[in-house]
């Protein structure tokens, strides 16, 4: 598979993502949208290593998957109480909240 087409559906997947993050206003939806951005990161890491044989770069593609893990479950552990005290999920409740 070229190169070329990698690097073309990880900019639609980047573009999906951002356009995601910028008109969402639900939490989780940021976060999903989030994802989408992480891994059109991934996809364009996998497909420069896969055009150089490079194993250092899936090591750090495993690196980067865990990275993402870690977000999405910390997100939806701040979301979960935020709609616990609040009763919802809104972006606009963080404006609010006292850190």
């Amino acid at each position: 598979m070229n190169i070329i087409y990698i690097l073309y559906l990880s900019l639609i997947l980047f573009t999906i993502g951002i356009y995601g993050v910028i008109t969402s206003k639900v939490g989780m939806k940021v976060i999903i949208s989030l994802e989408i951005v992480l891994n059109s990161a991934l996809l364009d890491v996998i497909g420069v290593a896969s055009l150089y044989y490079s194993t250092s770069a899936v090591v750090f593609a495993l690196f980067i998957i865990a990275i993402g893990v870690i977000e999405t479950s910390v997100g939806i552990a701040i979301f979960t109480l935020i709609s616990k005290k609040y009763g919802k999920i809104n972006i606009s409740l963080l404006r609010d909240i006292k850190w």
